[in-house]
């Protein structure tokens, strides 16, 4: 079975042959198609059989096939983008340019409008499927699924309240405030007793005492 490597300009041919000296497959360089300009050169096509012939142009016509569709499907996702760039171009300009533009468009126009009515993408049906889109109403963010709802129900603690005699409920008494917090009594620092000029205090603790000589 014949591999095939894709390089920056050229896809390598690659064939498994059997080598007995190592007793196992080794891999050979059979030949290089060019990637822009891909088809089988008469010097590749000398060094293949016709089954491995077959299978290079299997592999070429694959990888046309995909590099085609993505560049469809790359079409297709810019076309939007295009066309608001191609309307801001006609707005400003009347040329012969412009002309020729608009006659390209105008075919291509009607070739895409049958491509998508023959989709099932008609107009009536794009069109109301957009509107019915952006009438859809936003999800809140704030808006909590309902088990959460039911989980912060349940944790929530019930408020208190009191019946009164006939059976009217009201809510519940505020609490006290906290009682005042008693301030420590401060001890005033006694004075010194005065001394009378005749030398004796004024103190009661020490009458009698005589002054020091």
């Amino acid at each position: 079975m014949m591999q095939f490597r894709e390089r920056r300009r050229v896809i390598q041919v690659i064939r498994t042959v059997y080598d007995p000296d190592l007793k196992r497959g080794r891999s050979e360089l059979v030949g290089k198609i060019d990637k822009a300009a891909p088809v089988v050169t008469d010097r590749l096509q000398k060094s293949c059989t016709p089954e491995e012939l077959s299978e290079i142009l299997t592999y070429l016509d694959d990888r046309h096939n995909r590099l085609r569709n993505e560049a469809v499907r790359a079409g297709a996702e810019t076309l939007p983008a295009q066309m608001r760039e191609a309307a801001e171009y006609f707005r400003t300009h009347r040329d012969d340019d412009a002309r020729a533009f608009a006659t390209e468009i105008r075919l291509a126009w009607e070739d895409l409008k049958t491509a998508l009515r023959e989709a099932g993408f008609s107009k009536s049906k794009v069109l109301k499927k957009a509107v019915d889109r952006d009438k859809a109403p936003e999800k809140d963010p704030e808006k909590k699924a309902p088990e959460n709802k039911a989980m912060e129900k349940a944790e929530a603690p019930a408020p208190s309240v009191s019946l009164t005699v006939d059976g009217a409920a009201e809510p519940a008494a505020a609490p006290s405030p906290a009682a005042p917090v008693r301030k420590p009594r401060t001890r005033k620092a006694r004075t010194a007793p005065a001394v009378a000029a005749d030398g004796t205090s004024s103190d009661p603790g020490s009458a009698g005492s005589s002054p020091a000589a």
